[in-house]
């Protein structure tokens, strides 16, 4: 079955335009494009992206005007603007000490 052009969307992520299909949900439009990282792990730092796909997980939250939601729930439409969810730089266990590596 062919993607009409009626089915396609523009939507933006992380201030770039992409093209996908109306409904599809974002987290899959993404993957689909090759962008894996939807955010960055708030202790460590390390890349979040899909995981579970039916959203148990919360591991690709995104944000839609200020709000978090997950890129696996959220359906495409035209001119939907999201992005990564970042972390700030991981806390240290201690902060203050210095550490004695």
């Amino acid at each position: 079955m062919s993607e009409s052009p009626a089915d396609s969307v523009s939507f933006t992520f992380d201030g770039v335009t992409y093209q996908g299909r109306a409904g599809m949900p974002a987290g899959i439009a993404l993957y689909a494009l090759g962008i894996k990282r939807l955010g960055d792990n708030e202790v460590d730092g390390a890349p979040r992206g899909l995981y579970c796909l039916i959203g148990q997980c919360f591991e690709c939250r995104v944000l839609v005007g200020g709000e978090v939601r997950r890129a696996c729930l959220l359906p495409l439409s035209e001119g939907l603007a999201f992005e990564s969810l970042r972390a700030e730089p991981p806390l240290r266990t201690n902060p203050g000490r210095p550490s004695h590596d």
